[in-house]
């Protein structure tokens, strides 16, 4: 939930355009994820062309308005830098994980 909630985040306050690296995905993780919120109609104007996409021409519909809305206690744990992140998001990645090691 963290990193749909700092995708959307991002895009909405234009601080940064979000990208794999800054959540510790691959690049195909990271699309895959991106058309994940696009289908589920929490974000519109994602820039495709050919084999690449870009965030920048990208903004929140009201269902993602609503979704950051409904989530705003991440407000208090949010980082202040980007680079920080891949950290905050790993809270998720220990709650929800089912105690297996990658390969």
């Amino acid at each position: 939930m963290r990193v749909g909630y700092s995708v959307l985040k991002e895009i909405n306050e234009k601080n940064f355009t979000p990208c794999a690296s800054d959540y510790g995905l691959t690049q195909r993780e990271f699309e895959n994820f991106v058309l994940f919120l696009e289908h589920k109609g929490f974000l519109e104007r994602v820039l495709r062309v050919d084999d690449s996409f870009s965030l920048n021409p990208a903004r929140l519909t009201k269902k993602g308005i609503k979704l950051l809305e409904d989530n705003n206690q991440y407000i208090e744990t949010y980082p202040q830098k980007r680079s920080e992140l891949k950290v905050w998001i790993q809270v998720d990645k220990e709650l929800y994980s089912n105690g297996a090691e990658e390969e």
